[in-house]
Formats: structure tokens, C-alpha cells, sequence
């Protein structure tokens, strides 16, 4: 019986193996066609049961098909090799230059346009005030920016932190007025290396900034004049990284730079580089900063008090998260604060009054002798106590009137109540409107 049993079926599976092969002789191409068909999204899982072991209809066939020919297989493992690629970092180049704008920047960005790249540029806060131009140009085709200090002078700059940030602020004023914009990317004159001690990196990064230094030197600033041939050899002789930030200059005293700019990006496209521009975003910034040194830990320099970095480094670091901006309608003009450059304090929108004053094309001036802050505003005028928060108004033909208003003194910026000052200057408010994008004041 058992033996019958297993003739019969020996006999029937012999029969439709030969049908199933003279099916294949018959018909060929629709042979080829259903076997590549199993290796579409259903065949994936058709393997996966197999390797579990299970044995089923389906994997008794899908196996068949599998062992009748090879190519779905390589297909197979050629996508998933392709899919692991893409998984990698892709090779990218990050060219920056320091010290600029200055003439020498045009053609830089005339260089950079021909190739269809972007780079990133650390500027000087001075160089910013000579060459707005350029820095628009720059911002509108599509480069980055960064904070390069204002003077680049070391003997100010590292002989404290407090004078650090000083300039870092000064320049990013500067950026503000000629772009709107704010950066959070800084690079240190010289590099941090010998430079920068825990503090400068820890109240940096606590302010909201992040410091970039480089990985590739191009030697362009070693001495004045190094040949093209030089900074050409430095910035592509021993690249082992696939994230490459390279550093350059664009101040004055580069032309050999700009002559070797052109064969320095056909290098990094020769060798498979993207190009792109620095971003707070990009994951493992911090492994762009040199360590800190030695030399720099043994330096004997004034520490800032707590009460110093409370007022000026932490709340800075709102300048670069999202919020509302402060929109006003003064009149005919409207003008903004960016989330950050503007405060919240007991329920009272507070500004920083010479920036206020600026917008609104008003003269503001400080009497030190008497810690008063005169704003003058033609025919009127008013005068804040920065010791005692007394606002005495001034006008013509008309008594003086005098009234206390709470102010802050910041470091060396006097913040004053919103509503009073517009008031003040006589804008009544009359009406505000919030929405998750902004704050919108209309005044008269």
C-alpha cells in the first residue's frame, strides 16, 4: 500500500516536471518573463520564508524558479549593494575664506558661479561695513556667511573672553544691517588652536554659536605671497576624509589664491567631491574644532562672572531658535524684530532703545556724566535715567513731564518697555494681533 503509494506520486511528479519543462522549450519568453516576475516585491518575501525553513507550496516553486536561472539574483544583490551606497556619506567639500570681503571677493564669486558651487565665507565685521556690496552678492547667489571677529586683532581678541564676544557681536550686528540676516557659524582668527581655552568654547557654544576651524589647509596665509603652485599642492595633497573643509583667504593680499582657486575645485570634481556650504544642521560640526591646547589652558586670563554671562551669553542663544518676530506699523513704516533681538520680561515686550531708535530714523544720544540716554526728536525730546528709570519728556512751549518706567541696563545696551517708548515718542499703540508667526504692533 505505502509503496503503491509512493510509485504513484514518484510517477506523477515526474509527469509535471516534464511539463513544466516542455512548457518552458514551448514558450520561452513567456518562460523568462514569469520567472523574473517572482523577484518583484513578492519574491522578497517568498525568500524570506525560506530561510526561515518553512516549507510551503509557494516555496517549493519560488525555490524552483529561484535555481532556473541566475540573473533576478544578481539584479537582486546588485539593488541592495546600491541601496547600502547610498546609505554612506557621500565624499563633500566645504571651501571657506576668511578675512574678507575685500576686491579680490568678486572674483572669487565669479570663479565659484562659473563652476556652479557655493562656498562659505567668514568676514570681518569692518570688511562687512567697506564691502556691503559684495556680502549681498554673496547671500543672494546662494554662499554662506560666518563671524570672523571684527578687527581680526589677536592682542584684543585672546586676551579674554569678554573682548571675544564683544567683536563676535559687533560683526553680527554688522551682517544684520546689510543682509537681515543672523550666523551662528564662527571661526576664530588664527584657528582656536593656542587661542582658545574651555571658556571660549563652552559660552560660544552656550550662546548659540557654532566654532568651525578646518581640516585642510591650503598654506595660503603662511607668509605673504605663497605661489599659486604652493597653496594648490596644500589644498589636495593627502585628503584621506570625505568631509574636507578647506581653508582659504579672500583679504586683501590673495590674488594668488584666486589664481588657484580654479584648479583647486577641478581636484575635489576630479575626485568625486560635492560642494556645498557650512550649516549649523550638519551632523559632527564640532569635529571641525581643533582641541584646545596646553599652551591655551596655562594662560592667565580674567574669567567673566556669572552674573555677565546670565546677562549677555545665555539669552543669546534665542537668536537662533525659532519664534515669533516683532512686527511694527509706525505710521507709514514698518520695521521687525527677529525672535531674539527682542525680550519678554513681566509681561512686557522690551527693545533695545539705540536699536529702536535707528529704526525708527530717530537720534539717540548718552550723557555718561549723568547716566541718561537723550533722545532727540527735533522740536521734542526725552531723557531716560539709567540709574533711577525716570522718563522726562521735553517739549516746546509746554512744561517738562517726568514719569518712572522700569528699564534694564544689559551689559552696555539699555532695554526699555515697548508700548512706553512708542508712547513716548508719540506712536500711541493702538492695536497688537499674535499669531504663531509673529507679534504685529500697528501704531500712530
Amino acid at each position: 500500500m505505502i509503496k503503491s503509494f509512493f510509485i504513484i506520486n514518484t510517477q506523477k511528479f515526474v509527469l509535471v516536471l516534464m511539463m513544466l519543462l516542455l512548457a518552458v522549450l514551448m514558450f520561452p519568453e513567456q518562460g523568462k518573463h514569469n520567472v523574473n516576475q517572482l523577484f518583484d516585491i513578492k519574491s522578497t518575501q517568498s525568500i524570506s520564508t525560506i530561510s526561515k525553513g518553512v516549507s510551503t507550496p509557494m516555496r517549493d516553486m519560488n525555490l524552483l524558479n529561484y535555481q532556473a536561472t541566475s540573473s533576478p539574483t544578481l539584479e537582486l544583490l546588485s539593488s541592495t549593494k546600491s541601496q547600502a551606497e547610498t546609505l554612506l556619506p557621500q565624499k563633500t567639500v566645504y571651501l571657506t575664506f576668511d578675512d574678507g570681503p575685500s576686491k579680490l571677493t568678486d572674483e572669487v564669486l565669479d570663479i565659484l558661479k562659473g563652476f556652479n558651487i557655493h562656498a562659505t565665507f567668514f568676514v570681518l565685521g569692518e570688511q562687512v561695513k567697506r564691502f556691503p556690496e559684495l556680502v549681498t552678492r554673496a547671500v543672494e547667489e546662494g554662499h554662506a556667511l560666518g563671524n570672523h571677529s571684527y578687527n581680526h586683532n589677536y592682542e584684543e581678541l585672546y586676551k579674554g573672553f569678554s573682548p571675544f564676544w564683544s567683536q563676535i557681536k559687533q560683526t553680527e550686528e554688522t551682517i544684520r544691517s546689510v543682509t537681515g540676516l543672523h550666523t551662528s557659524l564662527v571661526r576664530a582668527p588664527g584657528g582656536t588652536a593656542g587661542h582658545f581655552d574651555d571658556t571660549y568654547f563652552t559660552l560660544l557654544k552656550e550662546g548659540g554659536y557654532q566654532v568651525v576651524d578646518w581640516n585642510v589647509d591650503s598654506g595660503d596665509s603662511k607668509r605673504r605671497g605663497v605661489p599659486a603652485r604652493d597653496i594648490i599642492k596644500d589644498a589636495t595633497t593627502n585628503i584621506n576624509n570625505d568631509q574636507v573643509v578647506v581653508l582659504m583667504h579672500d583679504g586683501n593680499g590673495h590674488e594668488e589664491t584666486v589664481k588657484a582657486l580654479p584648479e583647486i575645485i577641478s581636484y575635489y570634481k576630479d575626485k568625486g567631491y560635492k560642494f556645498d556650504v557650512l550649516t549649523p544642521e550638519l551632523p559632527k560640526l564640532e569635529s571641525f574644532q581643533f582641541k584646545v591646547t596646553k599652551s591655551a589652558r596655562a594662560l592667565q586670563r580674567p574669567q567673566p562672572n556669572e552674573e555677565w554671562i546670565a546677562t549677555n551669553v545665555l539669552p543669546n542663544a534665542a537668536l537662533f531658535t525659532h519664534g515669533k518676530r516683532l512686527v511694527m506699523e509706525i505710521g507709514r513704516l514698518e520695521t521687525d524684530f527677529k525672535h531674539g533681538e527682542y525680550r519678554i520680561f513681566e509681561g512686557r515686550i522690551m527693545v533695545p532703545l539705540r536699536t529702536m531708535m535707528d529704526k525708527m530714523d530717530v537720534s539717540v544720544k548718552w550723557d555718561v556724566k549723568n547716566k541718561l540716554a537723550v533722545i532727540d526728536m527735533g522740536l521734542n525730546s526725552l531723557q531716560i535715567s539709567v540709574a533711577t528709570g525716570d522718563w522726562t519728556s521735553n517739549k516746546k512751549e509746554t512744561a517738562s513731564q517726568t514719569k518712572n518706567v522700569p528699564v534694564q541696563m544689559k551689559g552696555n545696551t539699555l532695554w526699555v518697555p515697548l508700548r512706553e517708548i512708542l508712547s513716548a515718542t508719540g506712536h500711541d499703540p493702538i492695536s497688537i494681533n499674535v499669531n504663531e508667526e509673529e507679534w504685529r504692533i500697528r501704531a500712530l
